[in-house]
């Protein structure tokens, strides 16, 4: 939370911006704001001594924000229970270094303030000396809403356009059998073809598009759900979703079919920027009976996991062939303990692009994988047994490209369901 002294101050109208935005997107934010008056004439040295003083004595997660008007605001998404006496105090001394140098300036007698967004909206804009909002000037607030925009812009065709399937293969000696398959949408694909007028700003709007996909999934997967059950199908989530309503809704659909049959993953940045909401995610799916993993873990990041700690039926670690030189020996020795420790194909080796990534995988104990290469490892089984008619490419139908694209109109029944054994690849 320090402020690097060339940085900028922000300006009051998008400090307000960002507040709405939250407020839009259903959360309410807790915050604090230090009245600073401009004729006390901080340095960056100041700011960052109080940013030091609120690293240290303010909750965790807290986003400081430099005002352009002098004062300084601390925004926190969850309830701020915690006592700020002590900073409120390492505050005051270090203003009253600030007079003493300057010899001239005051401090305000309500010099920290607590509020919370959108309840004491008029509280804050008064703090912060803007115009009170009337009953016309909440409409814009209400009017901008990110998430039912990106509803609206990205349609159902444009998910089944930018939706992949990729298997997820056990290979065991001469046993070669599917475990599953992951269905994402291609984000690069969706921006560069659907969203190219759209500007994402910032981690928490990226965090709105990715739960608005993850709503937009799983309209594809129940409505694909008849053809697709009873394969075991992997889906990416944001920790925020699976804790909504409308992932409950989608869960108990169709009486529940689709939770025998399905996994969540959670990406390891997700993962670890919601830590508590995340362990309350995985006990929430297995208790319904929903298998939970944690995906995108690289090779070096094994070494500060600890996998007993780790709620999770299964995690996805990245191949990376780059990992060479003195620490090889280090990192293939902890992947060989993980793969150990979830036996059973329950570490999945991914992004698999080259045989040297299945051939080392297996050397170190790991069954499981899925990638580029375990996709055309499976083409000559898909030539023979699609019953589709053959088109112009050598893949016969969508369903077949693993991608759900067409496969409401010209895709033939799905070929390889978890539990299907291949005898060669």
């Amino acid at each position: 939370m320090t402020i690097p002294a060339a940085k900028p101050a922000v300006p009051l109208s998008r400090f307000i911006d960002r507040l709405h935005k939250h407020s839009a997107n259903g959360k309410k934010p807790h915050l604090g704001i230090l009245d600073i008056p401009m004729d006390l004439r901080l340095t960056s040295e100041d700011y960052q001594a109080i940013s030091r003083d609120a690293f240290h004595h303010l909750p965790e997660n807290t986003q400081l924000y430099r005002l352009e008007n002098g004062m300084v605001a601390f925004v926190r998404g969850a309830k701020w229970a915690e006592n700020d006496d002590s900073f409120v105090a390492h505050v005051r001394e270090t203003l009253d270094e600030v007079i003493e140098r300057q010899g001239l300036g005051h401090i305000p007698v309500n010099l920290w303030q607590r509020f919370e967004w959108p309840k004491d909206e008029q509280q804050v804009l008064e703090t912060l000396g803007l115009p009170h909002v009337g009953q016309s000037s909440n409409q814009p607030s209400e009017r901008f809403d990110l998430a039912e925009m990106l509803r609206n812009a990205i349609s159902l065709d444009a998910v089944f356009d930018s939706c992949r399937r990729q298997a997820i293969v056990s290979m065991q000696n001469s046993r070669r059998e599917v475990l599953g398959h992951e269905l994402y949408c291609s984000l690069d694909y969706l921006r560069q073809y659907h969203l190219a007028s759209f500007l994402l700003e910032g981690p928490g709007e990226i965090e709105i598009l990715s739960r608005v996909l993850d709503e937009k999934v799983m309209d594809v997967t129940r409505s694909r759900a008849s053809s697709i059950l009873p394969d075991r199908l992997h889906l990416n989530m944001q920790v925020q979703t699976v804790l909504s309503e409308a992932f409950s809704d989608f869960i108990g659909s169709d009486d529940g079919a689709l939770i025998e049959n399905m996994a969540i993953e959670f990406s390891m940045e997700n993962a670890i920027a919601n830590w508590w909401e995340f362990e309350d995610a995985c006990e929430f799916l297995q208790s319904v009976g929903i298998r939970a993993g944690l995906d995108r873990i690289t090779l070096p990041a094994l070494e500060f996991l600890s996998a007993n700690k780790m709620n999770v039926d299964f995690i996805k670690v990245i191949w990376d062939q780059n990992i060479i030189g003195s620490r090889r020996s280090e990192v293939t020795e902890r992947l060989r303990e993980f793969a150990n420790l979830f036996s059973d194909q329950n570490l999945i080796l991914t992004r698999c692009d080259s045989r040297t990534a299945l051939r080392m995988g297996r050397s170190l104990g790991v069954d499981a994988f899925q990638g580029t290469y375990i996709d055309a490892l499976l083409g000559p089984y898909l030539n023979r047994e699609c019953q589709a008619q053959k088109r112009s490419s050598d893949k016969r139908c969508a369903v077949c490209q693993w991608a759900p694209r067409e496969a409401r109109k010209n895709g033939c029944d799905f070929h390889f369901r978890a539990g299907k054994v291949l005898s060669e690849v």
